[in-house]
């Protein structure tokens, strides 16, 4: 079958629906003539019969008012995708991927300055760990880690460096005099083994006890838990020395909860990263949003800090 004109679909559902040549032309602001020669090229394009043509009157035959219904079904449902594509585009509602330690250590303690500044905004938060898929998953933006990065075409700016170190409670190092990094062979070691790609499950212990020098010590002997969260939560418990990521731990380091009692941190590169499909940059939401977590990311650690809120003027971020 020839290609059908869309033009034509809509002046057969106009004409259809008034069951008058005259009045379909009003509408679309065409003469009679037209409309006529219109429907005339459609039948001959589709090979069917759309109208049984009276003397004064128009009746639609059994073709056509099949076709009517399809295509009136058709253009309603076209009609509402564009509405909610239209209203998607300027929603304050956004769809953030998260990594669940990310969340609970450094996104949801910050979440009411974000309200107070964009009180409009609204997150649907969705904690993941497996790389994003944005169209799958429905999701707007995403905060992962650059080990979890695949192939992206879109934005992808850093937020914070993620440096590695050992963590403990200031109870915990003190009752067991912490002051080398060989005693971790003497205390309980708390493991993040949640899966990192082309790595083995205590390959970041295996590293920094490497860096530090620290012989002896076995991390698969200590406790493993599936999140880096519930790792650093069992060492503010005081249940032993937990490996801690910069953003999951810096406020139980400030705040006294958590100590480092060892100078040596492990730097391999990665970073905390947010991405967003290119079709969403430039949604004032997006704007607010990667705004904000660049300047708490700077008020938070200055020095971790991959990008700044002057880095933002450069990118065209304007969020106000």
């Amino acid at each position: 079958m020839k290609t059908i004109p869309l033009y034509g679909l809509e002046t057969f559902a106009i004409a259809a629906r008034h069951l008058s040549f005259t009045k379909a032309a009003q509408e679309m602001n065409l003469t009679q003539g037209a409309v006529s020669q219109q429907i005339r090229q459609l039948e001959e394009r589709l090979g069917l019969t759309l109208f049984i043509r009276h003397h004064r009157r128009l009746e639609l035959s059994v073709a056509g008012a099949r076709l009517a219904v399809q295509v009136n079904h058709s253009f309603s449902e076209i009609s509402g995708l564009i509405a909610d594509l239209k209203e998607e585009e300027s929603s304050t509602i956004l769809t953030v991927s998260v990594m669940p330690s990310f969340a609970t250590k450094w996104l949801i303690p910050r979440l009411g300055s974000l309200q107070e500044k964009y009180p409009e905004l609204q997150l649907r938060i969705q904690a993941n760990e497996r790389e994003v898929n944005f169209q799958r998953d429905r999701i707007d933006v995403a905060i992962v880690h650059s080990h979890l990065l695949a192939r992206h075409s879109g934005q992808v700016i850093p937020l914070l460096k993620d440096k590695v170190f050992p963590v403990c409670s200031p109870a915990f190092a003190n009752d067991r005099q912490l002051v080398s990094p060989a005693q971790l062979a003497t205390v309980p070691l708390l493991n993040d083994d949640s899966e990192w790609r082309f790595s083995s499950p205590y390959a970041e212990w295996d590293k920094w006890l490497q860096l530090a020098k620290a012989k002896g010590v076995k991390p698969s002997r200590g406790i493993s838990f599936n999140r880096g969260d519930l790792a650093v939560q069992a060492a503010v418990a005081g249940q032993g020395v937990a490996l801690g990521r910069t953003p999951l731990v810096m406020d139980d380091i400030q705040q006294g909860r958590l100590v480092q009692p060892f100078t040596e941190s492990l730097d391999e590169g990665h970073a905390y990263l947010f991405v967003c499909p290119d079709a969403q940059r430039q949604r004032d939401a997006v704007q607010q949003l990667l705004a904000w977590l660049v300047e708490e990311c700077y008020a938070y650690a200055p020095l971790d800090c991959l990008t700044t809120p002057d880095d933002l003027v450069q990118l065209g971020v304007a969020p106000e």
